[in-house]
């Protein structure tokens, strides 16, 4: 969950925002919609609700995992392929990094001692690499990469050999695959700028199956109005002329 309290916002010496005494929660279930006409503040007011930004006053409090996708999201290492970016998101990458040295040790190495070794590590390793949903989560990853549009060649590649959009995409696939984990009982609390830019029209009508089925909170930001219309049950309106937030339930919508 995350309660937002009293918060003000501020671009320089402009107010974009004061919840005067005001506070809002994100629930689980709750996909709210945040909305506005441009300027008004949906992507810095989103910032510090992720907490990449600092609120000029008030607080938010956040007790649940945060998947969070700016406009510009941050892309990891460069030379890492965008399989394990992905694959990052619940620890698997090093995992099955670990795992492919100690196979090479065990073929490659003569020593008795040494190879026993290598096999007790690996085991050590595929056991947590099971815990953590193994070769099912990778092909669920994998699932989840395709319907985004990611190709298997793609996801080969090293992430600094990717268009913008493609590694956006990648971002994109890494929140959803961390949010997936546990069976779609996920608690994560989904916020996401602008989430369908670059994502062709099968790929948007996945993604508003995965949002609409999600059982975390959602906070998104989009234009596209089809989307929000199927996906949302609550909406927060930023006025820019106001500074305000007005908070809407849509009781039509579960």
């Amino acid at each position: 969950m995350i309660t937002i309290d009293d918060l003000e916002v501020r671009a320089g010496v402009r107010t974009l925002l004061h919840m005067d005494g005001q506070t809002l929660r994100v629930q689980p279930g709750d996909r709210i919609g945040l909305v506005g006409r441009n300027g008004a503040g949906k992507t810095t007011t989103m910032r510090i609700i992720a907490g990449e930004g600092e609120p000029y006053g008030g607080e938010v409090i956040s007790t649940s995992e945060i998947g969070y996708l700016p406009q510009d999201p941050r892309e990891g290492n460069m030379d890492q392929t965008a399989k394990n970016r992905v694959l990052s998101a619940r620890g698997l990458d090093e995992l099955m990094a670990k795992m492919s040295i100690e196979q090479e040790r065990m073929a490659d190495d003569s020593d008795a001692k040494r190879q026993e070794k290598a096999v007790r590590r690996f085991g050590r390793y595929e056991e947590e690499f099971s815990a953590r949903g193994g070769y099912e989560a990778e092909s669920e990853a994998a699932r989840i990469c395709a319907s985004l549009g990611l190709e298997d060649r793609i996801l080969e590649q090293q992430m600094g050999t990717l268009s913008g959009g493609q590694r956006r995409r990648v971002e994109l696939a890494r929140i959803l695959f961390a949010a997936s984990e546990g069976g779609g009982k996920s608690a994560t609390t989904l916020l996401l700028d602008e989430p369908t830019n670059h994502l062709d029209a099968d790929s948007i009508n996945w993604l508003r199956d995965f949002l609409a089925k999600h059982e975390g909170g959602l906070i998104i930001i989009s234009h596209d109005v089809e989307l929000l219309e199927d996906v949302v049950n609550k909406v927060w309106f930023l006025d820019a002329v106001r500074g305000e937030v007005d908070a809407y339930n849509l009781g039509w919508k579960k």
